[in-house]
């Protein structure tokens, strides 16, 4: 079964518009999976009452054996936030495992190291190409994202999402 991993970045997006539920049900899976460093970033915000409450994501350590993995230029792996940093690790140990994460860089570093990874837009792409969102309800959580996250979709992405 695959595993479907957050970052904090993506998890908090879909906390703020109370969606978390979506990605589960998209995916198919019982459960969500954060890391310990996203939990702790998520604990730092006022999120942590929303997410607490979701009993269907599971929280996983990182071994302190997972930091000597083998990745792909390290230097740039460094660089990363620990959320970003133990998503790839729990990752590249979990073949089957899809990382949700918005970060170009920290995509960029988990595709190099073989890791699929969606970001929000990539996402909602995958939702609307298979029948699991209609127009409205794609509008509706880019409104939210927007209004409640401040996240904005590129032009050309919104344009595409809403044909």
């Amino acid at each position: 079964m695959t595993s479907v991993i957050l970052d904090t970045d993506f998890l908090s997006s879909f906390l703020k518009i109370q969606k978390p539920n979506l990605i589960k049900d998209f995916f198919g899976v019982d459960e969500l999976i954060i890391p310990t460093a996203v939990f702790r970033e998520i604990s730092m915000t006022k999120l942590i009452s929303n997410l607490i409450k979701i009993r269907w994501i599971k929280v996983v350590g990182i071994n302190e054996e997972d930091w000597g993995i083998e990745l792909i230029n390290k230097c740039e792996f460094i660089e990363l936030g620990e959320g970003e940093k133990e998503s790839i690790l729990y990752c590249k140990k979990h073949s089957d495992a899809i990382l949700l994460i918005n970060d170009k860089k920290a995509r960029a570093i988990a595709r190099k190291n073989n890791i699929n990874v969606l970001n929000i837009p990539a996402f909602l792409f995958a939702c609307k190409n298979t029948g699991f969102l209609d127009n409205k309800e794609i509008s509706d959580i880019i409104n939210d994202l927007k209004e409640k996250d401040y996240y904005e979709f590129r032009e050309i992405e919104r344009k595409e999402l809403l044909d």
